[in-house]
């Protein structure tokens, strides 16, 4: 048996427990690649789809920082207050690269400030260093 949503989410690879910011960072990785539409029973799961030609890449950025904040305020209970905001990179126009930071309250109560950033290359998202 597969065990609870609740083991799946907090057991890495090798089906061991992984701290909270893992869990919290592989649920993201998750919800990031998934496209709004493709979960049916909730259809606004995942980020839109943002390949509209039509808009300009400033627009584009605005929205795809919008998007993750809503998803998070949606689907991730763990993080509060959420922020996203668009990191430049040198390399590559094509790709994106974003900081979230958030509030994460910890087994005692306390809120914990919490930070990740991640890179998109299309479909693929990616934690960075």
């Amino acid at each position: 048996m597969a065990g609870s949503l609740f083991d799946r989410l907090t057991r890495g690879e090798a089906g061991l427990r992984m701290d909270e910011d893992e869990s919290i960072r592989r649920h993201l990785l998750r919800m990031l690649t998934t496209r709004q539409g493709a979960v049916q029973a909730l259809p606004d799961y995942g980020l839109p789809d943002l390949n509209d030609l039509h808009l300009s890449r400033a627009e584009v950025i605005r929205r795809c920082c919008l998007a993750i904040e809503k998803c998070i305020a949606g689907y991730e209970p763990r993080l509060h207050d959420a922020k996203v905001g668009y990191v430049h990179l040198e390399e590559d126009q094509f790709v994106m690269a974003f900081r979230i930071e958030a509030m994460r309250v910890d087994s005692e109560g306390r809120q914990i400030p919490w930070r990740w950033s991640v890179v998109m290359d299309g479909d693929q998202v990616k934690e960075t260093a």
